[in-house]
C-alpha cells in the first residue's frame, strides 16, 4: 500500500517538471523577443549596403538643356528626268528606314532644260514649290539635253556660245526659284557613261553642274567610283551598297538597275546626312514670299506655304502607269529590299 502510494507521488512530481520546463521553454523565448524587439533598431527589409539607391536618395528634376535640338522631318524632292526616278527609287530604299526624311518623287521622264517648249522646268519648279514644302532639293539633270535651243526664233547647236549661255540661264533660274523656298539644294554629278560620245557630253554637262552650283552655292554631290571599274571607267558589274557583286546598270549603257540606284541613293543620302548631323543644314528662309508664287500657285498654295513648318509632309506614292519593265524609270521591285 506504501509502496504503491510513494510511487504515485514520483510521478506526479515528475509530471509537474515536465510542465514547468515545458513552461520555461515557452515563456523565456518570448521574454527575449519582447526584450530584443524594444531595443533594436526598426526592421530593414534589405542590408544598407545593397539596398537601392532610388529608394533612399533624393531624386533629382530632370535636367532641361539651354539649347535643346529641335526634332523636324525633312521632304527630300527629287527633281530631274528618268535618271532622277531611279535616284528617288534607289535614295527612298536607303532612307526608308529614317524617319526624319519623306522622299518625294517629282521628276519626269524624257525631259531636261533644252526643250523648254515641251517641257519647260522653270514652269514646274515654281508649280512644285507652290504645293509642296521643299527642305532639301535633289537635282539629277541632263541625259535628255543634247538637242539644240530654241529660243526668239534663232535656233542654238548644242554645246556653241548662244546655246551654253541661254542652259545656264535657265539652270540659275531653276537655282534661284528653289533658294527662294529656302531649300538646300543637291545636284547629282551624271554617272560614268558606256558610249565614250556620250558620255563625253554628259562631261560637259557635269562641267556646266559644278560651275553653276560654284556659283549658285549649290551642293555638288560627285558619283566617282560608284558603277566603276579600277581605273574610273565604265562597268555593267560591280559592288552594291552591301558589297555584292550585281549588276548594276542597265542595257543602254547610261541608265542602272535598282543595285545601282541604290548606290547613287546611297552616295546622295551620306552627303544630306553629313550635313545635319554636323550643323550645315541651316535651311536658308527667303526674306519675302518670292513672286513665284503668283499666278502658278494658288491663294490657298501661297497661303499654305507661308505656314510650311506646321505643315506635314507628302507620303510618296508609287506611281506605276505607263512604266515599261526595263526603262530606267521602272523601279518596281518584288521581294525583299537590300
Amino acid at each position: 500500500m506504501h509502496r504503491q502510494a510513494g510511487k504515485s507521488q514520483a510521478i506526479a512530481r515528475e509530471n509537474h517538471t515536465r510542465r514547468a520546463l515545458l513552461l520555461t521553454a515557452l515563456v523565456v523565448p518570448l521574454v527575449l523577443f519582447w526584450w530584443a524587439s524594444a531595443t533594436a533598431e526598426p526592421l530593414r527589409l534589405t542590408p544598407a549596403n545593397v539596398e537601392s539607391a532610388a529608394l533612399i536618395e533624393e531624386v533629382s528634376p530632370p535636367s532641361v538643356a539651354e539649347n535643346p535640338v529641335e526634332s523636324r522631318r525633312y521632304n527630300v524632292v527629287v527633281m530631274g528626268d528618268s535618271l532622277g526616278d531611279g535616284t528617288w527609287a534607289g535614295l527612298y530604299h536607303v532612307l526608308r528606314q529614317d524617319k526624319r526624311f519623306a522622299v518625294i518623287k517629282k521628276s519626269r521622264v524624257a525631259t531636261g532644260f533644252s526643250r523648254a517648249d515641251y517641257y519647260d522646268w522653270n514652269t514646274a519648279v515654281r508649280e512644285i514649290a507652290g504645293e509642296t514644302r521643299i527642305d532639301i532639293a535633289v537635282v539629277v539633270m541632263g541625259t535628255n539635253d543634247r538637242q539644240p535651243i530654241v529660243e526668239k526664233g534663232t535656233r542654238h547647236a548644242l554645246f556653241e556660245p548662244g546655246w551654253r549661255e541661254i542652259y545656264e540661264r535657265r539652270v540659275d533660274e531653276f537655282t534661284a526659284t528653289l533658294q527662294a523656298t529656302g531649300a538646300r539644294i543637291y545636284w547629282l554629278e551624271l554617272p560614268v557613261m558606256r558610249s565614250p560620245r556620250f558620255g563625253s557630253d554628259m562631261a560637259q554637262f557635269n562641267e556646266i553642274f559644278e560651275t553653276r552650283a560654284r556659283a549658285n552655292g549649290v551642293a555638288y554631290v560627285r558619283t566617282d567610283g560608284l558603277a566603276t571599274d579600277e581605273s574610273g571607267g565604265y562597268t555593267a558589274y560591280g559592288a552594291d551598297r552591301f558589297g555584292r557583286t550585281r549588276l548594276l546598270r542597265a542595257e543602254d549603257g547610261i541608265h542602272f538597275t535598282m543595285s545601282g540606284y541604290e548606290l547613287l541613293g546611297e552616295r546622295m543620302a551620306n552627303a544630306i546626312v553629313a550635313d545635319i548631323e554636323t550643323g550645315r543644314m541651316a535651311v536658308r528662309v527667303a526674306e519675302t514670299v518670292p513672286q513665284l508664287y503668283s499666278e502658278i500657285a494658288m491663294p490657298a498654295q501661297r497661303e499654305a506655304h507661308a505656314v510650311t513648318q506646321s505643315i506635314a509632309p507628302e507620303p510618296f506614292v508609287y506611281d506605276t502607269s505607263g512604266r515599261r519593265p526595263g526603262r530606267s524609270d521602272d523601279w518596281r521591285w518584288t521581294g525583299p529590299v537590300n
